[in-house]
């Protein structure tokens, strides 16, 4: 977070100041590139890129504070995601297998510690891949965003109280899934 130099800083941004713009984007690239990169699309990279040329070429548009800024470039981010999902319906890709993925990135470090790691993240990932698309959405805009329930339910369009059951719901699944795959490993 920028803190108390925001005000500052997206003042010169609307002014063209590539440094100001840099530092929005440092700050908020890695939480956006984890939330589409959570949602399951297969280039993240891009989808992130297409959300920030969205908040630059907008930028002058937007009036708020820091809180606000979060909340505007994730509806954008989400929309982007929204955006890709449809055109891989239309267009449907064959995904690269993991494995092959992971052969192709080669070896490195401790061989025991990258394998558990490895198969905490897949658990993770597995597990939220399980969850319902507006499940995930909404669970990733609160964990990764940390986003207040009334932004998130702007951003997806719908009420207070659904957004706080689909919450409490992906909590649920979420929960379950790691214990049934904890279970599996003692």
């Amino acid at each position: 977070m920028i803190g108390d130099d925001f005000e500052s800083v997206l003042a010169a941004a609307k002014a063209g100041s590539d440094d100001a713009v840099t530092r929005l984007y440092v700050d908020s690239v890695p939480r956006v590139l984890g939330y589409v990169r959570a949602q399951g699309i297969s280039d993240p990279e891009d989808v992130a890129s297409e959300v920030f040329v969205s908040m630059v070429r907008n930028l002058t548009h937007f009036e708020g504070d820091e809180d606000a800024f979060r909340g505007w470039l994730f509806t954008i981010a989400h929309r982007r995601v929204v955006d890709e999902r449809r055109r891989r319906g239309r267009r449907p890709e064959a995904p690269v297998d993991a494995e092959i993925m992971e052969g192709a990135m080669g070896a490195g470090g401790d061989g025991e510690v990258d394998a558990m790691s490895r198969l905490r993240v897949q658990n993770v990932i597995a597990a939220v891949d399980r969850l319902t698309p507006d499940q995930r959405s909404v669970l990733l805009l609160r964990v990764l965003a940390d986003l207040p329930i009334a932004d998130i339910a702007e951003i997806v369009g719908k009420g207070e109280p659904a957004v706080k059951a689909l919450l409490r719901r992906a909590v649920a699944t979420m929960g379950r899934q790691m214990g049934d795959t904890l279970g599996d490993e003692t």
